[in-house]
C-alpha cells in the first residue's frame, strides 16, 4: 500500500467496486457532461476549503470524491460514482500527486502531524451525515464532470468543483437525484452494532500482516486496534481488517484516519 501523493496514490480505493475490473474513464458509455459545472447556489462562506490554490482545491475534490464513493456507492446512481472515482485515481496518478504534494507544502512543513489532523478534518466536513443526500447528487455531478476533464485541465476546474461540493454540505437540499429515488436497504449489522473499515486485499496472510505493519507505522492512531485477516473464498487473497465501531458513521470516522495516511477503505458490517 503507497501514500497517496508523492509516493503514489494509492489504488485500495479500487475495493469500492466490489471487485469489478478497472476500467478506463473512456469505456464507460455515458451522454456528453455540460461544459461547465453550474456555480454554487450559496455564498461560500470561511472554511476548511478557503484560501486555497488550484492544486489544493484539486486534492480536496479528490478526498470529497474519496468519502462519496464510501457514502454514496450503494444508493441507487452510486456505483458509477464510484467508478468514476477509481478512473481518477487511474488515469491522473501523476495530477494528484503533484496536488498532494502542494497539501503537503502547506500543512505538512516542519509537523506532519498537522497534515494528519488537516485530513481527518477535511474527511470529517465532507462525512455530515444531514448533508449526505444533497452531497451525494453533487459528487455524482462532479464526478461525471472530472471524468470528462483531461488531466491537464483538473486543476483549473478543480475550484468550482469544490464550490460545488461545499455548497451541498453547508446548504443541503431537501431533495436529490440519489434521495428521490428509492434507496436500496443498508446491509443489516449484527447484533453488537459493530462495523470494521477494510484496509485491502493482499496476497497471502504475510502480505496482509506487513500491509498491517504499515499502517501502524504510518498511523500510531490505529495501532491500538486488533486487526483481522479474512480469507477470500476460494482466492490466495487474505482481507485486513480493523475495528470496530458502533455504527457505520463510526466506521466512516475511522476511514477518515485512514485517509490522513493515504489509505483508502471501505465500511462493512462486523458479520461479514
Amino acid at each position: 500500500m503507497k501514500r497517496g501523493g508523492a509516493a503514489g496514490v494509492t489504488m485500495l480505493a479500487m475495493l469500492l467496486a466490489g471487485g469489478c475490473a478497472h476500467r478506463h474513464r473512456a469505456q464507460e458509455a455515458k451522454p456528453a457532461p455540460p461544459a461547465a459545472l453550474p456555480p454554487a447556489q450559496h455564498p461560500q462562506p470561511e472554511t476548511i476549503n478557503s484560501g486555497l490554490g488550484p492544486d489544493e482545491s484539486l486534492w480536496h475534490v479528490r478526498a470529497a470524491l474519496n468519502v462519496a464513493a464510501l457514502l454514496c456507492g450503494r444508493q441507487p446512481g452510486g456505483a458509477a460514482l464510484v467508478r468514476r472515482y477509481n478512473a481518477l485515481l487511474t488515469d491522473d496518478k501523476a495530477t494528484l500527486a503533484t496536488a498532494y504534494a502542494s497539501e503537503t507544502r502547506r500543512y505538512g512543513s516542519g509537523d506532519p502531524a498537522a497534515l494528519d489532523r488537516h485530513m481527518t478534518q477535511l474527511y470529517n466536513f465532507f462525512a455530515q451525515p444531514q448533508a449526505t443526500p444533497a452531497f451525494c447528487a453533487a459528487a455524482m455531478d462532479v464526478s461525471q464532470q472530472a471524468a470528462a476533464t483531461p488531466a491537464a485541465q483538473l486543476a483549473t476546474f478543480a475550484p468550482p468543483a469544490l464550490a460545488r461540493l461545499q455548497s451541498a454540505i453547508l446548504n443541503p437540499a431537501p431533495a436529490s437525484r440519489l434521495a428521490a429515488e428509492p434507496r436500496k436497504a443498508a446491509p443489516a449489522e449484527s447484533a453488537s452494532g459493530e462495523w470494521r473499515i477494510q484496509l485491502g486485499a493482499f496476497t497471502g496472510h504475510p502480505a496482509a500482516v506487513a500491509a498491517w505493519n504499515k499502517v501502524r507505522a504510518r498511523l500510531p492512531s490505529l495501532a491500538a486496534y486488533q486487526p483481522r485477516y479474512e480469507p477470500v473464498p476460494g482466492s490466495p487473497l487474505v482481507r485486513l481488517q480493523i475495528g470496530a465501531a458502533r455504527d457505520r458513521d463510526g466506521a466512516l470516522r475511522l476511514c477518515a484516519a485512514a485517509a490522513t495516511g493515504g489509505f483508502d477503505c471501505m465500511t462493512v458490517p462486523r458479520h461479514r
